[in-house]
């Protein structure tokens, strides 16, 4: 009988996820300062991850609505210039991806059973802990100006994908050195961030080794309990 598993689908929030990513390297590229579609353009692609949300989790389901629709409310009135809202639209975008990431790592890593959405889902949470922190870092470019070298400060969606590739420089810890910290604050979220990149690959990997290797077992005692029960009746 298979089993019935109340995982969120991950294959959903992948997508979202990669989206985002190339309609900002996209947009960035070939579209510079189309802000209103690039702001359109990541809420459909974080409204896509509610879908692999699992049906009973309304109350999830609920909070990631409230939190696009906020963070396209905030936007629209920082484009209309009646109040700039920039501030809340980044840290209303950051407590969505936070909040993705926190239900992820806990269905990766809390299981007795790896199944390949799972091993999916280690990768979106790798990815939203990347985006997770390019807002962190979007957020100290709108506090401080002159936070990072290598960064103009300019409206933070024509900032976004040099954030997301900062970010996923640091998280990696390749670090080429075109963009850097200059002040002592994100400094010190970037080596939080380099930290965690290389502690999460660590544990993650041993951790679906050893739940992998833990099932592979219990399959094969099932089995041999199989066996030795059909060897008894047939004496």
């Amino acid at each position: 009988m298979k089993k019935v598993s109340k995982d969120d689908n991950f294959y959903f929030l992948l997508a979202a996820l990669l989206g985002l990513l190339f309609i900002s390297a996209f947009m960035q590229q070939l579209f510079a300062g189309g802000q209103k579609t690039i702001l359109a353009l990541i809420i459909i692609c974080l409204g896509v991850s509610i879908a692999g949300v699992h049906r009973e989790k309304v109350f999830y389901r609920n909070w990631y609505g409230f939190l696009l629709f906020l963070a396209a409310i905030s936007g629209t009135f920082t484009f209309l210039e009646t109040v700039d809202l920039s501030l809340v639209t980044l840290f209303t975008l950051l407590f969505f991806l936070l909040s993705h990431t926190y239900t992820a790592l806990k269905q990766v890593m809390i299981t007795d059973y790896v199944s390949g959405n799972q091993i999916i889902g280690s990768i979106c949470v790798y990815l939203l802990l990347g985006l997770s922190w390019s807002f962190i870092y979007l957020i100290q470019l709108e506090l401080f100006p002159t936070a990072f070298n290598g960064i103009e400060y300019k409206p933070w969606l024509d900032n976004l994908f040099e954030a997301v590739y900062f970010s996923f420089i640091t998280l990696t810890t390749v670090g080429y050195g075109d963009i850097s910290p200059a002040l002592p604050i994100p400094r010190f979220f970037v080596f939080i961030e380099s930290i965690l990149g290389g502690f999460y690959l660590a544990i993650m990997v041993a951790s679906l080794v050893s739940s992998r290797l833990s099932q592979s077992d219990n399959k094969q005692a099932q089995h041999d309990h199989t066996e030795s029960e059909s060897v008894d009746r047939e004496k």
